[in-house]
């Protein structure tokens, strides 16, 4: 049985690993408040980064599809609220002691594959220039939310998907539609379209692409610029693929050259280290 899209709406988060729950508790409780970054400390993790951007973007605070960013949500909120926020994330395990099959996601890998889009992101976005350097470091950040929660809600549904893409060398989205009627990107635009977040958060793609759709914000462009760098550097690749442009019609959407990006790749793999050494010394 097929299950519906629209059910995804009534999640209210979604779950991170134990490890960063608590390295996140352990920082901020033994410092004051004022002696903190709460954006540095969770800064790396999507399941927090979630749940605070849907507090900011809730009508209570008044700002609605407004906060594109960790930043923004941070000024808004404050680190004292960020910190119950974190409180109340659910810890992944507790949706995996009842499952019979191990999920085929390996979470630290993915976790890892989201930091690592981040930095990229973020570091594309202040090498180009006339973009906001934080949101698309967000955008990257959380753009595999969908991924998440299939993982968390429904492990053994992803797991048929994933042995559908091999056995008939299809994409992975195109498995998930043949199992749940939907895939993940369309799972994550139901969250964060539920959330109140801004459309220039949401993955606008489709399959086959051979030009930019106008509907695709810049910054999901520079997340997918990102992800394609990441996968030609050997980082862990998202084990949800999307059939997203060529390196060529993404370059030329951000009016970008391969020259720029051979200039910026030392910087750039320098961000991706950044955001290596913190996960792994999280992990």
């Amino acid at each position: 049985m097929k299950k519906s899209l629209h059910w995804f709406r009534s999640i209210k988060n979604l779950p991170s690993l134990p490890e960063q729950i608590n390295s996140v508790l352990v920082a901020t409780g033994s410092t004051s408040s004022m002696d903190y970054n709460i954006v540095e400390i969770i800064q790396y993790d999507p399941s927090m980064a979630l749940s605070v951007l849907k507090v900011a973007n809730s009508p209570v605070y008044g700002y609605s599809k407004k906060i594109s960013s960790l930043q923004q949500a941070a000024g808004l909120l404050g680190p004292g609220a960020i910190k119950n926020i974190i409180l109340r994330t659910p810890i992944l395990e507790r949706y995996l002691t009842d499952q019979k099959n191990v999920p085929p996601i390996d979470f630290s890998a993915l976790w890892l594959h989201c930091g690592i889009t981040a930095s990229l992101s973020g570091g594309l976005g202040r090498l180009i220039g006339n973009l906001e350097p934080d949101v698309c470091f967000t955008a990257g950040l959380i753009h595999d939310a969908g991924a998440i929660a299939l993982s968390a809600f429904y492990p053994q549904e992803l797991a048929e998907a994933f042995e559908i893409s091999k056995k008939e060398k299809i994409s992975l989205l195109d498995a998930e539609k043949k199992v749940f009627g939907f895939n993940s990107s369309e799972v994550n635009n139901e969250l964060m379209t539920a959330w109140n977040f801004p459309d220039s958060l949401l993955d606008s793609y489709s399959d086959s692409l051979e030009s930019m759709p106008p509907q695709v914000s810049k910054q999901m462009t520079v997340v997918a610029l990102a992800k394609l760098l990441a996968s030609e550097w050997d980082y862990p690749s998202c084990t949800h693929p999307h059939n997203e442009p060529s390196k060529e019609i993404l370059l030329k959407s951000l009016k970008i050259t391969a020259n720029d990006l051979s200039e910026w790749e030392p910087e750039l793999k320098k961000y991706a280290l950044l955001a290596v050494s913190f996960l792994k010394r999280e992990g």
